[in-house]
């Protein structure tokens, strides 16, 4: 079996920062309603202070991942044009670069239609 090409490799890795963008997302909204929950059964203020700062460094790793988004998406682009025929690593590439524009642009995208095994 040949070693997997330049192109899959980026479009994976397009592929891994979008899931993990949204984890982050996930993550968050899950912290969030926790401090919701621990403040309306007035929880110990320093358990809600915990909670905030937990909130606050998922909040902080969304602009870092989004720029790591942006570079791959880019790095992808270019290895693309490399690329004249139209295979299925093509096509995978096209839509992890459409799906990971929408992700860095702020448009929804839950990026289900990537998450399929490209081989």
């Amino acid at each position: 079996m040949p070693p997997p090409s330049s192109l899959k490799i980026k479009t994976s890795s397009v592929t891994r920062l979008i899931k993990e963008e949204q984890t982050y997302h996930t993550e968050l909204d899950m912290h969030v309603s926790k401090l919701n929950r621990m403040e309306a059964e007035n929880a110990d203020f320093y358990e809600i202070k915990t909670q905030k700062a937990v909130i606050n460094d998922t909040k902080q790793m969304i602009p870092t991942l989004r720029e790591k988004l942006e570079n791959a998406v880019e790095a992808l682009r270019l290895e693309l044009e490399l690329h004249d025929d139209e295979t299925d690593e093509t096509k995978a590439a096209k839509l992890a670069i459409e799906e990971g524009e929408k992700v860095y642009e702020g448009r929804p995208s839950d990026g289900s239609a990537l998450f399929t095994d490209v081989s």
